[in-house]
């Protein structure tokens, strides 16, 4: 018998690419349906292009293709497209190191501003192209559509999503604290925020009782923000401080009064047991000042360093100035002890800087309110495996503010929103088509006051990249396209570290 293989000595690599040709003209890529029989459309995660695919990301779509291969040989038409993801801050970030530029200084002009998104295209193209060759090695049967997140027809759809909501009065304007990152220039959402242990240290400040001769020694890990301190607070079963609440403390090194308080969110174990209530140190700092009424005093600029108001350590980064408040502290003799911790820093989730609360007027997607709503429509959903239900549960919970869904920057979905700025309107097109605010306007005039096309001043923030990525089941199903044909479409959601199965009878996303 013959060998088939004549070569003694041959190149994978070879073969591979016969294989690979034959795979395209056997139509393994191009699927094929059945109209009589149901289909399943696989919402597969779409992946960031902003690199190389590792192992894990090439091992995770290869299991979504054995899923969809299985339900095909079950009898089902299945759609499993693939398409990129490419939002957000991730490319922005690799074409900055890549081409050593700042994005917001080129984007101060237009010009400037479409250059650098072509550079991101660019990375992009290549980055995607990558991996979608991964994949196609892997024999992966996906139906790859070239339209990503960042195409027109994709962001058309965020838009008009956008839209929709806006009008039903679920997004809103506001200026209130939010997580900032000075590197990145931008306001973080809750599920962007990465929090690493750091070892730091706990400063023990002494605070005069005002009108008394006494002492109050307070424990903490921010003495920069002494400014900014509006109260100090214990928690009412500790018995070492009963009776303060209501008295004055007076702060070390700049003199202003602030109340006591007594308060169950206190931990009496952590350090003496006072807490100082800043504006802003972390979260629950922001709770107490909505919740006691407080006025805060914001002493941290967008750029990371301290504010006039806090002379003495104004104009230093924070880190440098929480060292020079610690030698003021020591010099003047208020500083007791200083012990060293590990404690939770919070960080940018792409570039690792420690982010900061600074206040901001942004656009904020309402979501606290519906909490209770999202676990219903959660109890009816099947999650495999189930713990992920709790998963769920666990992060709707602890969310802590409505979601800030604006971006000061630039590679992802146009905020499509206008202002006149004779009348002072907010101005809202309507949806279909891709708006890109910055360099161009829909209207010949303000339709509310009909002032010349000049007076109006387009957005120029951009989405929050999982605003884009909130609609996938949209876009796989076309949604947007034939709202009609989606109704009872099964979508199930292959993210393997949550997998959900919804019966589509409305367009809320997964």
């Amino acid at each position: 018998m013959k060998p088939t293989i004549k070569e003694k000595r041959w190149d994978h690599r070879v073969r591979e690419a016969e294989l690979l040709k034959l795979w395209e003209a056997e139509g393994l890529y191009k699927p094929t349906f059945d109209p009589s029989r149901e289909f399943i459309v696989i919402d597969p995660p779409p992946p960031y292009a902003s690199g190389k695919w590792h192992v894990g990301g090439a091992s995770h779509f290869a299991q979504i293709d054995m899923v969809a291969r299985y339900f095909r040989l079950k009898g089902y038409n299945v759609i499993v497209p693939f398409y990129a993801d490419r939002n957000g801050l991730p490319v922005e970030v690799q074409v900055e190191k890549l081409y050593g530029v700042n994005a917001k200084e080129m984007a101060k002009t237009i010009e400037g501003r479409r250059r650098f998104l072509e550079l991101c295209k660019e990375f992009l193209d290549k980055a995607e192209a990558e991996i979608v060759g991964v994949w196609r090695r892997l024999g992966c049967s996906f139906d790859y559509w070239s339209e990503g997140t960042d195409s027109p027809r994709y962001r058309a759809m965020t838009q008009a999503t956008f839209i929709e909501l806006y009008k039903r009065g679920l997004i809103y304007e506001a200026e209130r604290p939010v997580r900032w990152c000075p590197r990145c220039g931008t306001t973080l959402a809750e599920a962007e925020v990465e929090y690493e242990d750091e070892e730091g240290h706990l400063y023990y400040v002494k605070f005069k009782l005002a009108g008394q001769d006494r002492d109050l020694i307070v424990a903490t890990t921010r003495p920069e923000l002494l400014r900014a301190c509006a109260a100090l607070a214990y928690n009412p079963r500790d018995e070492r401080y009963r009776g303060l609440a209501g008295l004055k403390a007076i702060a070390p090194i700049y003199g202003h009064e602030m109340v006591i308080l007594e308060h169950p969110a206190v931990d009496p174990g952590f350090g003496t047991g006072l807490m100082m209530i800043c504006s802003y140190g972390d979260e629950v700092d922001v709770r107490l000042f909505n919740e006691l009424g407080l006025k805060p005093r914001v002493i941290i600029t967008e750029d990371g360093r301290m504010s006039e108001e806090a002379d003495p350590i104004a104009g230093l980064p924070v880190r440098d100035a929480r060292a020079r408040m610690v030698e003021l502290l020591r010099d003047s003799g208020y500083l007791e002890k200083v012990e060293r911790i590990v404690h939770r820093v919070p960080r940018c989730w792409r570039c690792k800087t420690p982010l900061q609360i600074v206040h901001r007027r942004e656009l904020f997607l309402k979501q606290l309110e519906y909490r209770d709503d999202v676990k219903r429509l959660a109890d009816s959903m099947e999650f495999k495996p189930e713990m992920h239900r709790k998963r769920l549960f666990e992060w709707i919970d602890g969310l802590t503010m409505d979601w800030p869904i604006s971006r000061d920057r630039y590679y992802g979905t146009e905020i499509p929103l206008w202002t006149c700025a004779r009348c002072g309107s907010t101005l809202l097109p309507e949806p279909g088509r891709y708006y890109r605010p910055w360099e161009e306007t829909p209207w010949d005039r303000c339709p509310v006051c009909g002032a010349p096309r000049e007076y109006i001043v387009g957005d120029i923030r951009v989405f929050d990249t999982w605003f884009d990525s909130s609609i996938t089941p949209l876009y796989v199903t076309r949604w947007a396209e034939d709202r009609d044909s989606t109704r009872g479409c099964q979508i199930t959601s292959l993210d393997l570290r949550a997998t959900i199965s919804l019966e589509r009878g409305s367009t809320t996303p997964h």
